[in-house]
């Protein structure tokens, strides 16, 4: 652990403090981190870099990581926490189909709006990515969100396929294929295009509706 002594200066609010006085909170320097990772990579990042960045010295940091690999795994959490809590907040419908349509929306639009989170999270837990670098154990709590997600994606194909509003032969690979489709919507997506991100979110329920089999016409009977 480090203590108050090894920090320059710290704010009376507990945060570091920059050459310039201002107080530097936690949050800032998981946003000033994310950019750095996605700029220069894990490996090329160093904590020295990021702290003339932010404008503090070095051991400042510590204050808040204890090391790299504690201030990397926590910018995946607070990303993958951060979409998962917009997915549930934005599903208000019980019906399957219609249920299914409101996490793609949702998923979709995440991704698009928080262009750099999504890039770093792909580059990280990429079969080839940067997570080999990090102990499994650290990164658990990271996949356990993952893992959380892919039951409700998968609950619902359930739901959906018991109802007989859905044709999917194969849960666990449907609903694996279905998050791929909207995890990768960012490699693609131009911000300034023809398509807005509604469109594009919309334009992906659709495909996802197709792929499982649901139309709007059997989420209206079976709602009804």
């Amino acid at each position: 652990m480090v203590s108050s002594r090894t920090v320059n200066k710290t704010s009376a609010g507990g945060k570091i403090s920059a050459a310039n006085g201002d107080a530097i909170g936690r949050d800032v320097v998981m946003k000033v981190a994310l950019q750095k990772f996605l700029q220069h990579g894990y490996a090329g990042t160093s904590m020295k870099a990021l702290a003339e960045e932010l404008g503090v010295s070095a051991p400042a940091i510590y204050w808040y990581f204890p090391s790299k690999n504690d201030l990397y795994v926590s910018v995946l959490a607070a990303a993958m926490k951060d979409f998962l809590t917009h997915v549930r907040d934005s599903i208000t419908e019980n019906e399957p189909v219609l249920r299914l349509g409101q996490i793609v929306r949702a998923h979709v639009t995440w991704q698009l709006q928080q262009l750099g989170a999504a890039r770093a999270f792909d580059l990280t837990m990429s079969y080839k990515g940067e997570a080999h670098e990090i102990p499994s154990e650290q990164l658990e709590p990271v996949f356990e969100m993952q893992r959380e997600y892919v039951r409700e994606v998968q609950n619902v194909l359930q739901a959906g396929k018991t109802r007989g509003v859905m044709q999917v032969d194969d849960v666990p690979t449907a609903s694996f294929a279905i998050i791929t489709l909207c995890d990768y919507v960012f490699t693609w997506f131009d911000p300034h295009g023809e398509m807005s991100i509604a469109a594009v979110a919309n334009r992906y329920e659709g495909l996802v509706r197709n792929m499982v089999g649901a139309s709007t016409s059997s989420a209206s009977s079976a709602a009804a």
